[in-house]
């Protein structure tokens, strides 16, 4: 099981590294010209006020309000592609292309290997995390004394790293799909729907007063990457019910995965035609 873990991780080296560095490239960038345009971005606040940037939880008000929608809100959101990539790729794309056969056939028990897969997807994801986060906060503490805020460098790193539960929520999802779908292509175009609609959805539902209780409904309700969250941080409530649904998601992903016929490519409930 620990080599199959190794072998696993080896495999993701290189997207680690890419996801990770061109993460990086956004916290770089905006926290790094934020000083020369400090000014002409609080001018910007009016256009915030537009439904689109309000449905995305976005404004420019302050410091804090830049960073936590240019910074943590958009990598939550572009590593949760990632995640949904990883966690479909990982059984669904593996059988596709003649490499899940291999592993199943070698002593190791199907639950195993699904949770094998689960760590590396959860132990990637962190990784990606932490160095987009060490470049946010190595790029912060450079223009630190140019900004007039009470937010640190380990803030700015720690929020980062609070998306972790969401990121492997929507990647154990993504698991348990391509356990569940009868083809990638299928649980991809679903996981895909999971996130928007819980981007958009959660945000929306917020503007709304009669549907505010729907927001529990969407997983990004549960991740606060508002100006307030950089600050005090996340509510651990929340974070824990993100960790139980990608526990649910990653029982599930186990369970479809021992029943599952490979490569016939039907659904859990049909069963295969005897030619």
């Amino acid at each position: 099981m620990l080599r199959l873990l190794q072998q696993e991780m080896r495999s993701r080296r290189s997207a680690i590294i890419g996801w990770g560095l061109g993460l990086s490239f956004f916290p770089v960038v905006y926290l790094g010209i934020y000083p020369a345009f400090a000014e002409e971005m609080k001018s910007f606040q009016s256009l915030m006020e537009l439904p689109i940037y309000q449905a995305m939880g976005m404004t420019m008000a302050s410091f804090e309000g830049y960073v936590a929608s240019t910074v943590t809100n958009i990598v939550s959101i572009l590593l949760c592609i990632y995640a949904v990539m990883t966690g479909v790729n990982t059984l669904a794309g593996e059988e596709e292309n003649g490499r899940l056969e291999l592993i199943v056939a070698l002593p190791i028990p199907r639950w195993q290997i699904a949770t094998v897969k689960a760590i590396a997807t959860g132990i990637a994801l962190f990784l990606i995390l932490l160095l987009v986060g060490v470049a946010s906060a190595l790029t912060f503490m450079a223009i630190e004394s140019q900004v007039e805020t009470a937010v640190t460098p380990l803030d700015i790193f720690s929020s980062l790293l609070a998306a972790w539960p969401l990121v492997t929520a929507v990647g154990m999802i993504s698991l348990f799909l391509g356990a569940f779908c009868p083809t990638r292509r299928i649980a991809a175009m679903i996981a895909a729907v999971i996130v928007v609609t819980g981007y958009f959805g959660s945000n929306l539902a917020g503007m709304i007063s009669s549907l505010e209780k729907a927001q529990i409904l969407f997983l990004f309700y549960y991740y606060d990457a508002t100006a307030d969250a950089l600050v005090n941080g996340q509510q651990p409530g929340n974070m824990l019910v993100l960790l139980v649904v990608a526990l649910l998601a990653y029982g599930l992903a186990v369970y479809f995965f021992q029943q599952r016929n490979l490569t016939v490519g039907e659904w859990p409930w049909r069963k295969a035609k005897i030619a």
